[in-house]
């Protein structure tokens, strides 16, 4: 269970900006948000790699889940990102 939370907070974290903004909420510091957006997905891999490497699993199937979750958690930031970028339409320049 705290795998599965710690998996999806930054999903949730984004969410909840996404509704914060829709009901007009005074939002804290830009440079807070910002900061919480890329350090909990660090957080939540950190401790879904703790959980993972603490079961009672043998080592070949820890590190096949330890390389599943960096593998989702990379996919699901990208996905987040890739929802940004496409919602404020900013395009990097060359």
């Amino acid at each position: 269970m705290v795998w599965l939370s710690a998996f999806f907070s930054p999903t949730v974290y984004f969410l909840l900006l996404l509704l914060a903004d829709r009901f007009h909420v005074p939002s804290p510091p830009e440079i807070f948000v910002a900061s919480l957006f890329y350090l909990i997905p660090v957080a939540a891999l950190l401790v879904c790699e703790s959980v993972v490497w603490s079961s009672s699993m043998a080592v070949a199937r820890k590190i096949g889940w330890m390389l599943f979750t960096l593998v989702a958690m990379l996919l699901q930031f990208g996905i987040l990102l890739a929802i940004m970028i496409t919602a404020t339409g900013y395009a990097p320049t060359r």
